[in-house]
């Protein structure tokens, strides 16, 4: 998703306009009883959009699909829209990003700590300086 430009609209338009009618051929599906998706943070890193009828509630979550009717608009207003964009998303705790997440924040935090008191440091040795000079 975060590699999507201006420069995808036709794929994308063309996923839009004939995954519904292949699958209204094979299946009876009718394009009005479909989502069609993608999923940020995707489980599998290659792009693929998912395509469900509405009454299946699985993988649609707010903070997990945006709609692909959604995506092209947005690349239609701003050909860099994923580029810049913040997207919120939603991490298992058993995910493995959110492990790798999880342990860089405990890291930057003691980092962080570290650089406090350090800093607490230099303020003492500086307040010292100045009441013995």
């Amino acid at each position: 998703l975060r590699d999507l430009r201006a420069d995808h609209l036709p794929t994308l338009r063309d996923m839009l306009e004939v995954g519904p009618k292949v699958i209204q051929s094979i299946y009876g599906i009718a394009k009005d009883q479909l989502r069609v998706f993608v999923h940020y943070q995707p489980q599998f890193y290659h792009f693929h959009v998912h395509f469900t009828r509405l009454e299946n509630d699985v993988g649609c979550q707010v903070e997990k699909a945006h709609l692909l009717a959604d995506i092209i608009q947005n690349l239609e207003l701003d050909s860099e829209y994923y580029a810049k964009r913040t997207l919120v998303y939603k991490l298992s705790l058993k995910d493995k990003l959110y492990k790798i997440m999880s342990v860089a924040c405990v890291k930057d935090d003691e980092k962080k700590e570290e650089a406090e008191k350090e800093e607490a440091k230099d303020v003492v040795e500086d307040a010292k300086t100045e009441t013995s000079g």
